[in-house]
């Protein structure tokens, strides 16, 4: 319960700067005197200029959280509901985010299920892994947060890890489908056009289990928790006077 107060107090707050940055040029005060040859005219140029900062169009974002999975009845009943770790890297250009993010599990299967020709049993170590590859475009608001809508294509692969001490080896098949969803960032303004963020998302996912094993479903929700660093490159260059 203090966790959960915590990390609303953390978006309703107003006391720092949020997602929210100078978009044009900012110049100092201070004139520097420029003297070099021109590679051109092989003229000598001087004149004075004022040393001025951008920040680019192009920027990162690293995110890590915690995800928890709940399933169709289906799928439910072979995998159970469970959580895992999410990392993930985005390249932002202005508001629109394009990134991949890498969400593994380890469970053990609840029910017994044949994958072409071999029983996997609950004895089995098997790691769910999904793979986001996800696009996404960031609407700011006031009160230092975004809502950031989302798309992704994810990917669902099944992998045995305990197969030796088995004495078995597994073919099961990979899923894919869409998923789409949301979700809510509060940013803290570290300095010049660098973020702290802590969201909360939610994506729901539209795979077909049944390309797996026939006996699966459709579907499940995917809600995670986490933070995040956000970054936009800066330019820099002289404004002649």
């Amino acid at each position: 319960m203090k966790i959960t107060i915590t990390f609303l107090a953390l978006f309703v707050s107003t006391q720092l700067c949020g997602q929210v940055y100078e978009r044009n040029a900012i110049c100092g005060n201070d004139t520097v005197n420029v003297d070099h040859i021109s590679l051109k005219t092989g003229e000598r140029i001087q004149y004075n200029a004022y040393e001025c900062q951008k920040v680019s169009k192009l920027g990162i974002r690293v995110d890590i959280g915690f995800n928890h999975y709940k399933y169709n009845s289906k799928t439910r009943n072979w995998l159970g509901n469970h959580n895992g770790p999410l990392f993930g890297l985005t390249i932002a250009y202005r508001n629109f985010n394009i990134g991949a993010k890498f969400k593994p599990a380890t469970v053990n299967p609840k029910i017994d299920l044949n994958f072409d020709g071999e029983t996997l049993t609950n004895e089995a170590k098997l790691n769910a892994i999904k793979i986001d590859y996800d696009f996404s475009y960031s609407i700011d608001f006031k009160h230092n947060f975004s809502i950031e809508p989302f798309i992704a294509f994810t990917l669902n692969s099944f992998i045995v890890i305990n197969e030796a001490e088995l004495g078995k080896n597994y073919k099961i098949n990979k899923a894919h489908g869409l998923t789409i969803g949301t979700s809510i960032n509060k940013y803290f303004h570290i300095k010049d056009y660098q973020f702290f963020s802590v969201f909360a998302k939610y994506g729901y996912g539209l795979t077909n289990f049944d390309k797996v094993n026939s006996s699966l479903g459709i579907g499940y929700s995917d809600f995670t928790i986490g933070i995040a660093y956000k970054g936009f490159f800066q330019q820099r260059f002289l404004k002649r006077i």
